[in-house]
């Protein structure tokens, strides 16, 4: 090798070596906290966040089978408030109209205006509205205490989204999920969420978000099942969210 190959060879290893340790460096400087407040940033800011004091909305839900066939189709009216914390749920079922109503964890559920007392009914209205609000008020409802955060690094999604995963558990609660939270490789969005429930994993995909409160809630979302490696295997729902009020 001559002298000029030489030194080309050196200042290309160099640069290379220069490009992997400012990488190394930059993916060395996030922490489970601090993606967490980047992404909080990037959704309108924890100050924007803290200061709602109610939101309404409608969502829409269709479920699909394995060959894409829609099994069903929900649709909900929901209300988050807080201070004090309550949410309300309404749907219809056939003719059946139902209202469930969670205030400070404890729940209520009518049917057609009366009180409903079986047990599974009203274990399963609890879940879906302490779930709502669970998926819909995030990345701020990662805030919380009980929550261990630990950030696994940069991964890729469907073999071409490059985000970082942020593993969530909640060891106080011995019934709880365990999620991953895929945000933005650049601007820390939250692109999507993984969550093993019954056995099933499924992947949410958030494809689209509102610019009507500014902090960049979900507008439409789809959610896969997927197998241990991460490839799709079916739809399983499509989701949308219409904000009808805001304060």
């Amino acid at each position: 090798m001559n002298r000029l190959s030489f030194f080309l060879f050196s200042a290309k290893f160099i640069g290379l070596s220069c490009i992997f340790l400012l990488n190394h460096s930059c993916a060395q400087k996030i922490n489970a906290s601090n993606l967490l407040e980047k992404s909080l940033v990037a959704h309108g800011g924890k100050k924007a966040w803290s200061k709602v004091s109610e939101i309404s909305y409608l969502k829409n839900i269709e479920l699909y089978d394995s060959i894409g066939k829609l099994e069903n189709e929900i649709n909900q009216k929901i209300k988050h408030t807080w201070n004090p914390s309550s949410t309300k749920m309404e749907w219809v079922n056939v003719d059946d109209h139902y209202v469930a109503l969670l205030q400070e964890e404890k729940i209520e559920l009518f049917k057609n205006d009366q009180m409903v007392l079986d047990s599974q009914e009203v274990a399963q209205a609890y879940d879906n509205t302490k779930g709502a609000l669970y998926v819909f008020w995030q990345p701020y409802k990662l805030v919380d205490s009980n929550a261990r955060l630990e950030y696994i690094g940069l991964v890729t999604l469907l073999d071409s989204i490059s985000v970082h995963s942020l593993k969530v558990s909640y060891p106080y609660d011995p019934t709880a999920d365990i999620w991953h939270y895929y945000f933005n490789e650049e601007n820390f969005m939250l692109e999507a969420t993984q969550v093993n429930h019954d056995g099933r994993i499924s992947l949410i995909i958030n494809e689209s978000v509102e610019n009507k409160t500014g902090l960049f809630l979900n507008k439409t979302r789809k959610s896969y099942f997927v197998d241990s490696l991460g490839k799709i295997k079916y739809l399983r729902a499509a989701y949308k969210y219409e904000i009808t009020s805001f304060n």
